[in-house]
């Protein structure tokens, strides 16, 4: 029988990662004999939930097996335990793994709804009650706890996608400081580039495909192709022996959280405002008030190019923000920037006039009511207008510092065919071929 599977939440603090899991649980399942035939999906979730570990993810996965329903969910919920417990010791530090299995049938009837709850999954906060009688509604099979919620979201996306090649370490060198040579990032990074996303900080002279916890993976690589993924890999330099690789299509710089905006806490929303006010704080961060909107926007140093553009941004210009809302100390709701489009410059200053015949500053007679110069009495009713030049252009300006579902300004989402079923099976192959499948093993046993 053909079934759709989601896992979530099967990483923690201290170790553990839920693409990791899905791995040798489709390890476990191709030594079965079931047939795999397209790439495992990375779905990342709503980027703005405060509770998460690092990126949000969660993993969806289509299996032809041989095996029942109730079969198929023993075997999720056995290795599903076995990983919390011997790898990512998840139970003790308030994790709460979770899985959903749907055979494909009832999977195609019900399309349309599981769809809607990934969109809200993105875009909201999904509460464990709500997502528990989705499943009962629909007739999902579901086990766990809060990680069911990211299951159930997985199994619905079918949207645009990119993919990402993720490589994984030795359980020995998990908690060793990872190191690669940075060369071959930067070499791999020119031959390939716009094919390949995010490899480099130049600014920073550091590489942004190192994960940073106490987790299995060692680097992600992020493209629009997976065979120039494995060819990037293969030029990159680790400085340990690596465990394997997979490779997932994924909603990753694909902007799905621009497309289902909101207004509450920890949504995504997207406005115009017309600027009051620019204040530039202690340490870099801008604060911008607009007069459109009783949000305060809020870009951080960190965001770089788009921290720039707000310091040279002035009252009366016209912009398109979208980003974060999140609860500020006094419970009010902030916009942490992500994007912004300038929409329209102010390029206008309002000045005192000049006396024509003394070419001395005038002053005002009065609100409202002109302006007059102390030497020789000339009277002028306005201030002048003229003309300045801006540091910045009408156009949209992000951070290079993306978010897990920002899509690049330069990127093209057109992509290649590939043969999905040969690609995941050649690296299946490889799995189950290696000398050291320790941790394989660990989950099985």
């Amino acid at each position: 029988m053909k079934f759709v599977v989601g896992v979530d939440d099967h990483d923690s603090t201290k170790a553990g990662c839920t693409t990791h899991f899905s791995s040798i649980l489709l390890e476990k399942l191709f030594l079965k004999n079931c047939k795999i035939s397209e790439l495992p999906k990375l779905v990342r979730l709503n980027p703005n939930i405060p509770w998460k570990t690092r990126g949000n993810a969660s993993i969806s996965f289509i299996v032809d097996c041989n095996i029942s329903l109730c079969e198929l969910e023993q075997l999720v919920s056995d290795t599903s335990e076995k990983y919390v417990k011997k790898i990512s010791m998840g139970y003790n530090l308030n994790r709460k793994p979770g899985y959903a299995i749907l055979e494909y049938d009832k999977y195609n009837l019900i399309k349309d709804k599981l769809e809607s709850f990934y969109e809200r999954a993105v875009s909201d906060v999904i509460p464990l009650d709500l997502a528990k009688k989705f499943a009962k509604n629909n007739k999902i099979l579901i086990g766990g706890s809060r990680g069911l919620i990211g299951s159930i979201a997985a199994l619905g996306f079918d949207e645009d996608y990119t993919f990402e090649l993720l490589t994984y370490r030795k359980i020995e060198n998990w908690n060793k400081d990872r190191d690669v040579d940075n060369k071959s990032i930067m070499e791999a990074d020119s031959i390939f580039f716009p094919k390949v996303v995010a490899n480099y900080d130049y600014f920073k002279n550091k590489p942004l495909i190192l994960s940073h916890g106490r987790d299995p993976v060692f680097y992600g690589l992020r493209g629009i192709d997976p065979e120039i993924l494995i060819k990037e890999m293969n030029i990159i330099k680790a400085k340990e022996e690596l465990d394997f690789f997979m490779i997932f299509k994924t909603n990753q710089m694909t902007d799905p959280h621009l497309k289902y905006l909101g207004t509450r806490y920890y949504q995504t929303t997207s406005m115009k405002i017309k600027i009051n006010s620019i204040r530039i704080m202690k340490g870099g961060h801008v604060i911008i008030e607009g007069g459109y909107s009783e949000m305060l926007v809020i870009v951080y140093r960190e965001s770089r190019e788009l921290n720039s553009l707000a310091k040279e941004l002035k009252r009366g210009d016209l912009i398109h923000v979208s980003g974060a809302i999140k609860p500020s100390f006094n419970n009010s709701k902030i916009l942490e920037a992500e994007r912004i489009e300038v929409l329209y410059l102010n390029d206008q200053i309002n000045e005192i006039p000049l006396c024509p015949i003394c070419k001395r500053r005038m002053e005002s007679v009065g609100k409202d009511k002109g302006y007059r110069c102390k030497r020789c009495k000339t009277f002028a009713n306005s201030k002048t207008t003229k003309s300045i030049s801006r540091n910045i252009t009408l156009g949209l300006y992000q951070s290079p510092l993306y978010r897990h579902l920002t899509k690049p300004i330069y990127l093209n989402l057109s992509k290649p065919e590939i043969n999905e079923e040969e690609l995941i099976n050649n690296i299946l192959s490889k799995m189950i071929k290696r000398q050291d499948r320790y941790v394989s093993t660990m989950v099985s046993s």
